[in-house]
């Protein structure tokens, strides 16, 4: 299977609807699934890499695991802060075994800049790929091994390509949070190099929709098509500062002590510090006034409608108190 589209929705539209058509029946672990083998999907707009949709408006989970990522973190307390039906690896776990974040940015090897430094050095290199499924994984019996096998980036025609190769994706689940973390990676990279970001194609062994998520997937393509909006273009030049800057805003504000916003960042990176605060703020309860003066500060109008689905629950919650329901379990899983 091949899909090509320009923003996530119209890729996820697709592959939902030829999973249910022609997905052939498996029986995996997790329950009844319908899979489709060695699929290929690229998008062309890397920036296009939110769902516009009521059913998945989740990118404050997607950034949550973004940043996670970044800080080379396997702590399941920072990745339950934002997904909390993340599973554990075992009762009492406070590490997450297959956790991408130490295998992209170890303490003794930064593959992000890794890469950077050797396209810099060999631009047309084949080289710069930066392996997450390896040898350990291998080993009988573990709880959760990585679903992504690596990452290899091209630079070709002035413009940075990324290919991942995923040995297994949950389409429903995993699949949109993959590609928000991996176009991020994508943009990052390219930044650093002054370029812009190119194609990007995503392979899996095993593309599948599990039966539990199937009417889920139907609810989705109900919606129809959705109004095309790209996040904004990330500012030229060495990035990896300003991601220092954010990833100390984020765990100040994950551990509840409400940082002002850095006014050195660039807007940017303020918008998605907001973001942060506002997520923040939702989970401290805070009043659908607050937030909306919160949204008054974004810069960028691409985030509003995500705010306003926090600011409405707030406003439901004060008018009608209840009990909330769960979230949806969906882009917020990394295994499949």
């Amino acid at each position: 299977m091949k899909v090509r589209a320009s923003t996530l929705d119209d890729l996820l539209n697709e592959v939902f609807r030829r999973l249910i058509a022609s997905g052939q029946e498996t029986y995996p672990s997790k329950g009844k699934a319908f899979e489709v083998t060695g699929v290929v999907l690229e998008l062309t707009n890397p920036r296009a890499r939110m769902s516009r949709t009521e059913a998945r408006a989740v990118i404050f989970s997607w950034l949550g695991e973004f940043l996670w990522y970044l800080a080379g973190n396997d702590d399941f307390s920072f990745i339950r802060y934002y997904i909390k039906d993340y599973k554990p690896d075992y009762k009492g776990a406070t590490k997450v075994m297959a956790a991408y974040g130490p295998r992209l940015r170890a303490k003794n090897k930064d593959q992000l800049k890794w890469v950077v430094d050797l396209i810099k050095k060999k631009p047309d290199t084949r080289r710069a790929v930066i392996p997450i499924y390896q040898p350990k994984d291998t080993q009988a019996n573990l709880p959760e091994v990585p679903c992504t096998c690596t990452l290899q980036f091209l630079l070709r025609g002035r413009r940075l390509e990324l290919i991942t190769h995923m040995r297994s994706n949950d389409a429903y689940v995993g699949l949109p949070g993959d590609i928000f973390a991996f176009t991020m990676i994508q943009e990052i990279i390219a930044m650093a190099l002054n370029v812009e970001p190119g194609r990007y194609k995503h392979l899996v062994g095993s593309l599948h929709l599990y039966d539990a998520d199937r009417r889920k997937a139907e609810r989705y393509l109900a919606e129809g098509f959705q109004k095309k909006v790209a996040m904004p273009i990330m500012p030229l030049g060495d990035p990896f500062p300003q991601i220092e800057t954010i990833l100390r805003f984020e765990r100040a504000t994950r551990l509840g002590r409400h940082p002002r916003i850095p006014t050195d960042l660039p807007v940017y990176w303020q918008d998605l510090a907001r973001l942060l605060s506002i997520f923040r703020a939702g989970k401290d309860d805070a009043s659908a006034a607050m937030l909306r003066n919160m949204r008054k500060r974004m810069h960028s109008d691409a985030y509003i409608a995500y705010i306003e689905m926090r600011q409405q629950k707030a406003e439901k919650r004060e008018t009608v108190p209840a009990v909330s329901a769960p979230e949806l379990p969906f882009g917020v899983a990394p295994h499949a």
